[in-house]
């Protein structure tokens, strides 16, 4: 349950400041999920990964650019 309040909170703080959606950069639905190869692969050869506690696969990180359009 605090888990959800959490993530509840934390969209809430997103819309409050204001931060920025693919929508409101004009990124269509069918442009943004035929992105998420190249994204996942240019995030791996970033290395940034590789600085969060726990490293993600290439496969969590497509997941996440999925949730991020919803």
């Amino acid at each position: 349950m605090a888990a959800v309040l959490l993530v509840e909170a934390l969209h809430a703080l997103c819309q409050d400041l204001g931060v920025p959606t693919p929508q409101a950069h004009g990124i269509g639905k069918d442009d943004w999920f035929r992105l998420p190869p190249l994204m996942v692969e240019q995030a791996f050869t970033s290395g940034s990964p590789a600085d969060n506690p726990v490293v993600p696969t290439m496969d969590e990180i497509h997941d996440l650019y999925a949730q991020i359009y919803a």
